[in-house]
């Protein structure tokens, strides 16, 4: 449970400093632009936008408080949060509490900065784009990596499917839903980055080597980071199904997550580089030709300074101007769709996933029952059912010495309950039937040395130590 909660809250980390990165990068100006509204140079150094900084970083500063202290439960666990389901949903609901919610000061300010805007009359620039560079233009297509790279993380994610296909059972129905899922996202990727790759260019500057170097240099790196989005996510999803289904030795499980959280947390924090190099380059090379600037006025095609609604552009996906992401023309179906409705989507069936997923590792239930004729033994704990017979058991002891398992290849797995199959230094591979009061509670459980089958162990006991007992006396009466 400890490794678990260290996951969980290296998640929770990468949002708080995904958010603080993005709610920073809106306090600064951008060349002529300042909270994603086109501002006069002149302006940029005014009392206005001082005041202005002052008040966002005040409520900025807020959002941190807040995320820090609501995250209080999931570092130190206590009461309630100390049940695994309640856990994970309340971490899943601060996420996306904060993601949609946080960003609050940055809508404030925006709508601040834009009926100033409005009330001095400061519009700058075109209205509208008046220059298309028709030498970069013609050498769009050469700027992205190309897009058959993107068969390397497709082909990876066909073998997690091959191998829950070939250990398929009801017990592992999780695993194939789980790579179909896989292979789903990177297909999205993929037509995320092609979407991405066949978007309008930007007019910088009348000068074609500017927008060129600019173009290309921001294409080639986001193509790049897709393509190592979808391969860090499938050679993750490939490494624990080989670990879960005994292909790699389960030793390199904590190298694994601790790559994991490594290789999450780069990715994560990669777009943030991409786009403040890109805009370092930017006014890199527009300082050196000021003359030959094109500053575009569209304010109004910006709700709220994130979403983009366009209907004379039939772009799909734009830079967006406040943080480090892309963002979609709502104003396009395609774009309306992908930004308003695909994430509800996602959300909901998360959400759904994980109440099928969890519900029953808050019912679930064991028993054991005797038979005269093969199997003698049944153990009924859906969908975890077991059966076995007396000539399968080598050895039977009951103890109460502290156990552990080093991974969980399938089943349950809480702070009162172990069901399923689990892998452990002291008993290798074994079925597990265990309750227990707490992670300082030391039951008594049966163990049973198993021959000639698939697991090393079985290990069961009841959530009372005389049933257990009981339970005990009457194998060891029957195997004799």
């Amino acid at each position: 449970m400890f490794l678990f909660r260290i996951i969980m809250i290296s998640c929770m980390l990468i949002v708080f400093i995904v958010m603080f990165a993005t709610l920073s990068s809106a306090n600064k100006p951008k060349k002529n632009m300042f909270m994603a509204v086109t501002l006069p140079y002149d302006v940029l150094e005014s009392d206005f936008i001082k005041e202005i900084q002052k008040e966002y970083k005040s409520l900025c500063n807020k959002v941190y408080i807040i995320m820090l202290l609501t995250a209080i439960p999931c570092i130190f666990p206590f009461w309630i949060f100390k049940n695994i389901t309640v856990y994970i949903f309340y971490m899943l609901i601060w996420c996306l509490v904060f993601s949609y919610y946080g960003i609050i000061p940055f809508k404030l300010m925006n709508r601040k900065v834009k009926a100033e805007k409005s009330k001095n009359n400061w519009f700058v620039g075109e209205k509208k784009v008046v220059y298309c560079d028709i030498k970069t233009t013609m050498l769009k297509n050469k700027m992205p990596i190309s897009n058959k790279y993107f068969l390397i993380p497709l082909l990876i994610s066909l073998f997690p499917l091959i191998i829950s296909l070939k250990n398929m059972s009801s017990e592992n129905i999780v695993f194939l839903i789980i790579s179909i899922l896989n292979i789903g996202l990177i297909i999205f990727i993929f037509c995320i980055t092609k979407q991405y790759n066949k978007s309008k260019l930007k007019t910088y500057s009348t000068d074609s080597e500017i927008n060129f170097i600019l173009n290309k240099t921001e294409k080639r790196m986001m193509s790049i980071y897709f393509l190592i989005n979808a391969l860090v996510e499938s050679i993750l999803i490939l490494v624990i199904y080989l670990m879960i289904f005994d292909y790699i030795n389960v030793e390199f499980f904590n190298i694994y997550i601790t790559s994991t959280i490594i290789l999450s947390s780069a990715v994560a924090l990669g777009l943030i580089y991409i786009k403040k190099k890109i805009n370092k380059l930017d006014e890199e090379l527009s300082s050196q030709n000021k003359s030959s600037e094109i500053i575009v006025d569209d304010d109004d095609c910006w709700i709220d300074g994130i979403y983009y609604y366009n209907p004379n552009d039939s772009s799909k996906i734009v830079s967006s101007r406040f943080g480090y992401n892309m963002t979609y023309n709502i104003a396009t179906k395609h774009g309306y769709f992908m930004a308003k409705k695909l994430d509800k989507i996602v959300l909901v069936a998360t959400f759904l996933l994980m109440i099928i997923l969890m519900l029953p590792s808050e019912f679930a239930t064991s028993s054991i029952s005797f038979n005269d004729n093969s199997p003698n033994i049944s153990i009924s704990s859906f969908p975890y059912s077991y059966d076995l017979d007396y000539n399968d058991i080598e050895s039977i002891t009951i103890t109460n010495e502290p156990i552990s398992f080093k991974l969980r290849t399938n089943g349950i797995a809480t702070d009162t309950k172990c069901i399923g199959n689990f892998k452990s230094d002291k008993y290798g591979k074994c079925r597990v039937y265990l309750y227990f009061d707490g992670e300082d509670d030391n039951p008594k459980y049966i163990v049973m040395k198993l021959k000639n089958n698939k697991f090393d162990y079985l290990i069961y006991n009841t959530k009372d130590d005389k049933q257990t007992e009981k339970v005990y006396s009457k194998l060891q009466k029957n195997l004799d």
